[in-house]
């Protein structure tokens, strides 16, 4: 037992003694090979992030685009679904005016029929009266021969001698015969035949007559027919152009109302393929994003490692000077979303130029100077009593870990190194017991990290 309480006794002095002689910046190297193992897997996780969120961007940019392309594409769709339906009102008015036009060309049709129709009865008359005037001529030619011998008759007889034949008319002949006394025979003789002259002319007269008028409605049945015939034509090619031509247009409209919903289904398609890529960036995001989150809890508690390592004591200075000259803050001690993560912003961003000389805003010791991750090139100033300045995203470093600064020192140039949007510089000041600061400005770090509202501290 006593064996065992003196072997535990030098091992406890053997801790003791290389605790004392054994220099804190031993534990300092180990802590700050540590961060710089989870610095660099918070530059790949930044890395990323910085690529899925350009990808999102991008994604956001082509659904945007795209929906102002369906936007337009829709405009165009109803423009060409106006066209179809006038299109097709005009088709029907068309087809209206063809049923229309089709109407009218039965009824010329009917016309032709009937005119034809009354042509074939008119020549079939005009045949049959020709055929009875010829014989009308030919009875009036046989009683002309038979008076004509009636007259020789009487001139062989002496009842006239041959210059009275000449002078006396037909019609006063048989009266010229009774008056010479001749039997009642030969008067009733000469009587029927001067009748049948009379009558045989009178009825080749009528026929004549007849014929002409006949010929004349002949003449003018021929016309109508050809007139209408004209017009049955121009109806059928007219009605037949006109319908032809808006159905052509109909079928034009039908063409590009294919062509813009065809363009619609690919925008469509192209649309759910953003939307689906970004999704899946969104998802790989939130997924580095919790990544990032762990590792800024374990930065945090290296953080605090080195921030122990600060030796200087006294008390902390309650005023700073301002880090840089001119700029303006360009984002300021308050919650922000970055990287689709809601973070509290624990310090302000000076947007100045590129170059422009950083100083150090308190005298103190340099505790980090180096490339720290997502803040870029970095500076620690530990200026006692609890108090610690950080200075992100610079361009340059002129200082070292453990050099003594005083206040306004340059410590280096502003820059946008890191995860950096823009040339500016990230001022924080950090102190171990905030509770004890008393200033006009939100302060108190809602995460417990001791960040103090730089404000509180400049002029």
């Amino acid at each position: 037992m006593f064996k065992k309480s003196k072997a535990l006794l030098i091992i406890v002095s053997f801790i003791l003694f290389f605790n004392g002689i054994l220099p804190s910046d031993v534990f300092a190297i180990t802590a700050e090979e540590r961060l710089i193992d989870v610095e660099r897997q918070l530059q790949a996780i930044a890395d990323e992030i910085r690529q899925y969120e350009g990808e999102r961007t991008e994604l956001e940019q082509q659904i945007l685009e795209n929906d102002q392309s369906l936007k337009e594409v829709n405009s165009e769709l109803a423009i060409v679904r106006q066209k179809l339906s006038q299109a097709e009102n005009a088709l029907e008015e068309a087809l209206a005016g063809y049923d229309a036009s089709l109407d009218e060309l039965t009824g010329v049709q009917s016309v032709i029929v009937d005119e034809q129709s009354k042509l074939g009865k008119i020549q079939i008359e005009i045949s049959n009266v020709t055929s009875e005037l010829i014989e009308t001529q030919i009875n009036l030619q046989d009683a002309h021969s038979n008076l004509d011998e009636q007259a020789v008759n009487l001139y062989m007889n002496g009842v006239m001698s041959p210059a009275t034949a000449l002078f006396v008319n037909l019609d006063d002949l048989t009266g010229f015969i009774a008056a010479l006394g001749y039997s009642s025979v030969i008067v009733d003789s000469a009587n029927k035949i001067v009748e049948q002259l009379n009558a045989l002319e009178s009825l080749a007269e009528t026929q004549t007559d007849f014929l002409r008028t006949r010929e004349g409605e002949r003449q003018t049945t021929i016309e109508t027919l050809r007139q209408e015939e004209e017009k049955k034509v121009g109806l059928s090619i007219a009605a037949a152009e006109y319908a032809d031509e808006v159905e052509e247009s109909k079928q034009r409209v039908e063409e590009e109302k294919a062509q813009v919903e065809a363009k619609k289904a690919k925008l469509t398609l192209e649309r759910k393929r953003s939307k689906n890529l970004l999704y899946k960036a969104n998802k790989e995001l939130e997924k580095l994003d919790k990544e990032h989150a762990d590792l800024e809890t374990l930065e945090d508690a290296i953080q605090a490692d080195i921030l122990r390592l600060s030796t200087l004591g006294g008390v902390a200075p309650d005023q700073l000077l301002w880090p840089v000259e001119g700029g303006y803050i360009s984002s300021g001690y308050k919650w922000r979303r970055l990287g689709g993560t809601t973070s509290f912003h624990g310090a302000i961003d000076i947007a100045v130029a590129r170059g422009t000389p950083i100083r150090a805003a308190a005298g103190g010791v340099v505790i980090l100077a180096r490339y720290y991750g997502l803040a870029g090139k970095t500076v620690f100033i530990d200026h006692g009593g609890g108090m610690t300045t950080l200075y992100f995203h610079m361009d340059r470093i002129d200082v070292s870990k453990g050099d003594t600064v005083v206040i306004g020192d340059q410590i280096g140039t502003v820059g946008s190194t890191g995860r950096s949007t823009g040339s500016h510089l990230h001022f924080e000041t950090r102190l171990a017991n905030p509770s004890s600061v008393s200033c006009n400005y939100k302060y108190l770090d809602p995460t417990s990290r001791g960040r103090i509202n730089p404000l509180c501290f400049l002029p």
